[in-house]
């Protein structure tokens, strides 16, 4: 058995729009399949304008779980507002970026339209976000296949370790019958495997 886990819902919590320092709220869903990842998620807030250059802001960092059971595990997780003056416009198109990742390794990725606007001219410089509201539109999710846990695949290997020693020693029981009266010294028998949990 391998682990699965994928998006079932997710939902942005609290006024929509709202000001655009508010901190961001999000209700997310995810099922587990086959077999429970041992250690917690981790999950990052970005946000990225869409800019000539990087200006992008990480949010926020956070872990959830572990996950102990099979099924659908609904939870909150929240970041702190983005920062209007680490942007030179703060009105241009963004994205908000939320990563979800287990051992460094990212399995889903979920990026959301975002539209900031403002409340009167806009001016040259911003000197404050009180004319600007942030509104967290459409998410666009990605999954990505993962190793997830070490023992998953130490199983995997075992099962094919023990299926290949199978077809070998059938082999040699067909190879066999026509020597089964003489004194011969052969290959130790086959040992049973433990088997790995």
């Amino acid at each position: 058995m391998t682990t699965r886990v994928e998006l079932t819902k997710v939902q942005v919590l609290g006024k929509n729009p709202t000001s655009f320092d508010d901190p961001i709220t999000l209700s997310v869903v995810l099922e587990v399949f086959e077999r429970v990842p041992t250690d917690p998620i981790d999950v990052k807030f970005t946000w990225a304008p869409i800019w000539d250059f990087s200006v992008d802001q990480e949010l926020d960092e956070l872990e959830v779980g572990p996950l102990t059971t099979l099924g659908k595990h609904e939870f909150t997780i929240q970041s702190d507002g983005p920062d209007f003056s680490q942007v030179p416009d703060p009105t241009g198109p963004t994205a908000l970026l939320v990563s979800f990742t287990y051992k460094n390794q990212e399995f889903l990725h979920l990026g959301f339209n975002t539209t900031i606007t403002c409340d009167g001219d806009i001016p040259d410089a911003f000197t404050s976000a009180d004319q600007l509201t942030r509104f967290v539109g459409k998410c666009h999710p990605k999954h990505t296949v993962i190793q997830w846990d070490a023992n998953a695949s130490a199983e995997n290997d075992t099962e094919s370790i023990n299926s290949a020693c199978g077809e070998q020693r059938s082999k040699e029981i067909i190879q066999s019958p026509h020597e089964s009266n003489k004194d011969s010294v052969g290959e130790p028998p086959l040992k049973k495997r433990r088997e790995i949990d």
